[in-house]
């Protein structure tokens, strides 16, 4: 399913030329997602900044993988000059992404990588966060401050467990959580929030010792809906994940949730464009981008609010 075609001309002496350069953006979720609809945003303002030919593909519906990989097939019918693509399964897009390089067309992977990185695909580059470090990063933050000596039991939400970036992001928390001595369950909670607040809470009810909930994706805001239902007060649990979803902007505020990590997903829509540009206009290499872990909590979450409804932020 095709979500848009952007077109971009110019106008020279009364013609209307098409754009120097057509790229293909292959993702596995699409602008309805309000994390993907930055990263929709930044792709789409630098379209229209370099003047280029933008085409957003998507499955009809969020992970369906058969379905990116079929629309990857597709696309190189198309033969763009450049593609843009996530990497969500270690193997799946191996064949077709070579298939790619071989014809001559560059892909950028962009949000979710190969876990081998360059080893593991044949990518040029990936923009994007370090996976497994931001989420050793943001189970450090949520546990900080806790009184040295103490064993607290910690809960991981996993909603796209056997996922990439869901099983990356999982390893680094799990990793701080050994370092310091902590226990911790993982649960599969599904990127559905409705659903993830039903299991967060049945857990919680079953394991009253649990210190805190660690989200490998947007599910931290269902931790506090479940926490608020359990008759928890702001700061009972430490509560954090990762984006900047609606819900999750709105609980830092009411003080539920501790932090909330920012990959800051304009970036990832935006940097695959300039690369693909100066690769095909200047024969440029591609580099690797680490997008970041930026921290938003109470000390900026308004600005960021302001920011994320301009899908920004």
């Amino acid at each position: 399913m095709v979500v848009a075609v952007f077109v971009s001309v110019v106008l020279l002496g009364g013609m209307a030329w098409a754009a120097k350069y057509r790229f293909t953006f292959i993702s596995h979720a699409g602008e309805e997602n309000p994390f993907w609809a930055a990263v929709y945003r930044g792709a789409q303002d630098a379209a229209k900044l370099l003047d280029v030919d933008f085409m957003f593909v998507r499955p009809k519906e969020e992970g369906d993988l058969p379905a990116q990989l079929a629309q990857f097939e597709a696309t190189l019918a198309q033969k763009p000059d450049g593609i843009i693509a996530t990497i969500p399964h270690p193997e799946m897009f191996d064949a077709v992404i070579q298939k790619a390089i071989d014809m001559g067309i560059p892909v950028i992977c962009s949000n979710t990588d190969d876990p081998e990185g360059a080893a593991g695909n044949a990518r040029l580059s990936y923009i994007g966060q370090d996976l497994v470090q931001a989420g050793y990063f943001l189970a450090k933050k949520v546990t900080e401050g806790l009184p040295a000596g103490e064993k607290y039991h910690f809960l991981i939400s996993v909603g796209g467990p056997g996922l990439v970036w869901a099983e990356q992001r999982a390893k680094g928390i799990t990793q701080y959580l050994d370092e310091i001595g902590y226990t911790y369950e993982r649960l599969d909670t599904t990127m559905k929030m409705d659903v993830a607040q039903s299991r967060i809470q049945a857990y919680l009810q079953a394991n009253p010792q649990t210190k805190g909930v660690i989200a490998v994706e947007y599910n931290h805001a269902s931790a506090a809906k479940a926490a608020k239902n359990l008759g928890y007060k702001p700061g009972d649990l430490r509560i954090g994940g990762f984006d900047l979803v609606p819900e999750v902007l709105a609980e830092i505020k009411s003080g539920y949730i501790k932090l909330t990590i920012d990959q800051q997903p304009y970036l990832q829509g935006f940097l695959p464009i300039v690369q693909l540009y100066l690769m095909k206009e200047y024969g440029l290499s591609a580099w690797d981008v680490n997008t970041g872990n930026a921290v938003v909590d109470t000390s900026n979450v308004d600005l960021v609010l302001e920011l994320s409804q301009k899908r920004v932020r």
